[in-house]
């Protein structure tokens, strides 16, 4: 049986040469597959090492790594208003990063509800 090496298990070398990849891409202005295609390395490794890049360069440093993405959305309690008490419908509004949603939905629906919200935050 082969083991394979974890990327989280990259050696310094491994970790500066992949990062100098990155570092190269960015700065080529092509996209990503023309860029991989000419380095001879696959488009999904470059995307990969892409992502992780934040994570290695703190390692390097002997930073503490902590992750910047969606940021954390607390509860928010809603009072329903008599309008939409009156209609049978849920006011919803939801906020992702920039973009924004209101709508007032059929209680009686509820399952079409969170179909239509996993595909909107998807």
């Amino acid at each position: 049986m082969v083991s394979r090496l974890r990327k989280d298990k990259l050696s310094e070398d491994e970790v500066r040469e992949r990062l100098a990849a990155v570092d190269a891409y960015e700065a080529s202005g092509l996209s990503g597959d023309a860029f991989a295609q000419t380095r001879g390395i696959k488009y999904l490794d470059l995307r990969g090492w892409a992502s992780h890049a934040p994570r290695w360069r703190a390692r390097l440093a002997g930073d503490a790594y902590t992750a910047t993405g969606r940021a954390a959305t607390a509860f928010v309690k809603v009072q329903p208003s008599e309008v939409t008490m009156a209609m049978g419908c849920a006011r919803i509004v939801c906020e992702a990063g920039t973009r924004r949603a209101q709508v007032d939905w059929p209680v009686s629906a509820a399952a079409e509800w969170a179909q239509w919200l996993r595909a909107w935050l998807g």
